[in-house]
């Protein structure tokens, strides 16, 4: 799938504005003009800067194309796929508090899996494995609390 760089441009513009409001939202520090918001404060300026650098390039292309579909995704497996993997990282972040990163990960990945044609019951067993070493890698290694969700105390 190929967009418009101009939807592009307006999509890093719109994210840098957020990421600019948000920041300057951020508490200052007293008596230090550089605080936790410059950092993202920079970072929003330089998307808005670039997403109207590549909106205007992409008007001045004149191409006429706003949304270029290729012959893969006319096949319904990967476009079922697509919208899964869009749609179940929503609710996925909807309720990751609720039903935790351990079975709503496992959820994800296998329906992932399943879509993709690997049917065997072995996939959903890599599917397990990966997302419970994720967990603990995150966990225990990293010190990055991942809610257990419904598996609070089994995990």
């Amino acid at each position: 799938m190929k967009l418009h760089d101009s939807l592009i441009g307006g999509l890093l513009f719109a994210f840098g504005l957020w990421v600019l409001t948000t920041s300057l939202g951020f508490p200052r520090l007293s008596g230090q003009s550089i605080g936790p918001g410059t950092f993202p404060s920079v970072l929003g300026s330089l998307f808005m800067l670039g997403g109207v650098a590549l909106a205007v390039t992409g008007l001045r292309s004149r191409t006429n194309t706003w949304v270029a579909l290729e012959d893969g995704w006319r096949h319904p497996d990967r476009f079922a796929a697509a919208l899964l993997a869009t749609a179940g990282i929503v609710i996925f972040a909807l309720t990751f508090e609720k039903v935790g990163f351990p079975l709503g990960g496992f959820c994800l990945v296998s329906a992932l899996f399943l879509l993709c044609g690997y049917r065997n019951p072995a996939w959903m067993v890599v599917s397990a494995t990966f997302v419970l070493a994720l967990h603990l890698l995150m966990t225990r290694l990293l010190y990055v609390p991942l809610p257990a969700g419904l598996l609070k105390g089994i995990l």
